[in-house]
């Protein structure tokens, strides 16, 4: 008499192994990328933004010169002011000026300072200053002293219509603060 033991397999085949293996490395090499890209973006974005804020105030104080920081929001500007200059015809990107001898804006001549605009996804929505007022559109100056300080402004930017944050330029400090949320003066006193 001959008996056959059955066994109740409970494991996978290799076949099915090699499958999940195969799906796992197809959403690994299409996925992958978008998530990095995302989360890479945001964060270069955050870092071209303190770097260049940092880079005026440093070349105002070893220039003995005042530089202007201007802050291009998302939405321009209607109309264009009197004063003829591309720099004023920018958007959600940042600029850095000087005055010349004839008392006009124009670029800073330092590489590191040039025009950086920013894509869709990393949107400047407004700039609020010490006295109150809140700009949504045009071109924001704020002025780095050749003493060692500046003007104070918290940026307000929107990352894929979707997270808040914020980015705090401190008079008298070289490194600007970034805070997810909007935030306001009255929160930072």
């Amino acid at each position: 008499m001959i008996t056959f033991i059955t066994r109740n397999n409970k494991g996978f085949t290799l076949i099915e192994l090699i499958v999940v293996l195969a799906v796992f490395s197809i959403l690994s090499v299409v996925v992958m990328p978008r998530i990095m890209n995302y989360l890479s973006s945001a964060r270069d974005n955050f870092l071209l933004l303190t770097t260049t804020i940092k880079k005026t105030f440093d070349d105002a104080f070893i220039n003995q010169h005042t530089n202007f920081l201007i802050i291009h929001c998302d939405n321009k500007e209607s109309e264009i002011s009197d004063i003829s200059s591309s720099i004023f015809e920018r958007s959600n990107g940042i600029s850095v000026a000087i005055l010349n001898e004839k008392s006009e804006f124009t670029e800073s001549q330092n590489k590191l300072l040039k025009f950086r605009q920013f894509p869709d996804s990393f949107s400047i929505k407004e700039v609020l200053l010490t006295d109150g007022t809140i700009y949504t559109t045009g071109n924001i100056f704020i002025p780095f002293y050749p003493s060692g300080f500046s003007s104070s402004a918290i940026i307000h930017i929107l990352i894929n219509n979707d997270e808040e944050w914020s980015v705090t330029i401190n008079p008298y400090l070289r490194e600007p603060s970034v805070i997810k949320g909007y935030s306001t003066y009255e929160e930072t006193k």
